[in-house]
């Protein structure tokens, strides 16, 4: 079966809910092993709003099979546009079979830190328990089948040996600006080529040249080298306006749409909001905005706490400030400006 193109649908107007998953990798066979865990816990993907150059840039990476650059602002939903376009992309496949959250199957993600490798991503291979089992009086002959057993593939790694024409697997590496500058080029060849070996179990690992389709978020915390940067499609996801912005709006608080109530309490909220990103973007001192995510959580909180009926040009904290100002100002200069955190006269 075919994957049909992204377009966004699948989670534009609803939140997907379902049993969590937990997916098991056999190393050995590259095949996985899903059941659901024997808990309540549930897995929820927020509802994502993807604009036209967003969907035209995934149809991209999986027409050139390069890795798509995402930038943008903190909370623009870099991170979460890879598990939206996997789920949207298997959602069709496995809720036939009853199996929602089994896009998983075809999903990883690869958080980077500052001490990650890029070994990490491809496979780790477990010495200490070598050498362990062949000091055993008893140990087994070391065959082939034993030594893959030490070897566990990382994130990449598994897009790698899943990752089909018909089926590609998707990847996250989030925040790859955080590793250390020689981290990007050295993923070059993997990426290049869609394969690496491993030297001791004497195998490759490889995408059968059909390339999983990844997507590479930055903070823009340091430049990254130009050899990486040719290699990647570039996109820089805008902060929302208008009717994209109510589009997210509505989509996550979706049981308070077509309410008058909620309508005026948005249009509050969002004179508010606007001010304060306009006086942050003329502040030399700070670089930090506020994001879309920081906006949805202080609109929640306000819901919760005062309720729709809020005025957030008349209501003041007892300190002077307008209510839930924490959720959006995160830099002292912001706390000490008058201008932004008191009430919009």
């Amino acid at each position: 079966m075919k994957l049909k193109e992204y377009t966004g649908e699948a989670l534009k107007s609803q939140k997907a809910e379902f049993p969590a998953m937990k997916v098991s990798f056999d190393s050995e066979s590259g095949m996985f092993k899903p059941k659901a865990m024997l808990t309540d816990k549930t897995e929820a993907i927020m509802p994502y709003i993807p604009n036209d150059d967003i969907i035209e840039v995934v149809k991209m990476a999986r027409l050139l099979q390069r890795p798509i650059l995402l930038r943008g602002e903190p909370g623009c939903g870099k991170t979460q546009l890879a598990k939206a376009v996997a789920y949207e992309l298997y959602k069709e496949i496995y809720s036939e079979q009853k199996e929602q959250g089994n896009y998983r199957k075809h999903y990883f993600e690869w958080h980077i830190k500052s001490h990650s490798k890029a070994q990490d991503g491809l496979y780790t291979f477990d010495h200490i328990a070598r050498l362990r089992e062949a000091n055993r009086k008893d140990a087994p002959p070391e065959t082939k089948k034993l030594l893959k057993s030490y070897r566990e593939l990382g994130p990449l790694g598994k897009a790698f040996a899943v990752s089909t024409e018909e089926l590609p697997a998707i990847l996250l590496i989030d925040e790859i600006d955080k590793a250390d500058i020689d981290f990007p080029n050295d993923l070059l060849l993997e990426l290049d080529e869609k394969r690496f070996y491993i030297r001791e179990t004497e195998e490759e690992i490889s995408s059968s040249g059909h390339s999983p389709i990844i997507f590479i978020t930055s903070n823009q915390e340091k430049e990254l080298p130009s050899a990486f940067l040719r290699r990647c499609l570039f996109l820089y996801i805008e902060f929302p306006k208008g009717k994209v912005l109510d589009s997210i709006i509505n989509a996550r608080f979706q049981e308070w749409v077509g309410n008058d109530l909620f309508a005026a309490f948005i249009e509050k909220v969002k004179k508010k909001f606007d001010l304060i990103r306009k006086e942050i973007a003329n502040d030399v001192t700070t670089s930090k905005q506020v994001s879309t995510g920081e906006l949805l959580d202080w609109m929640n909180y306000l819901i919760l706490a005062y309720g729709m009926e809020v005025d957030v040009k008349e209501t003041q904290t007892k300190t002077g400030a307008f209510p839930g100002y924490q959720a959006l100002l995160k830099n002292m200069s912001d706390l000490s400006r008058e201008s932004i955190i008191k009430k919009i006269q």
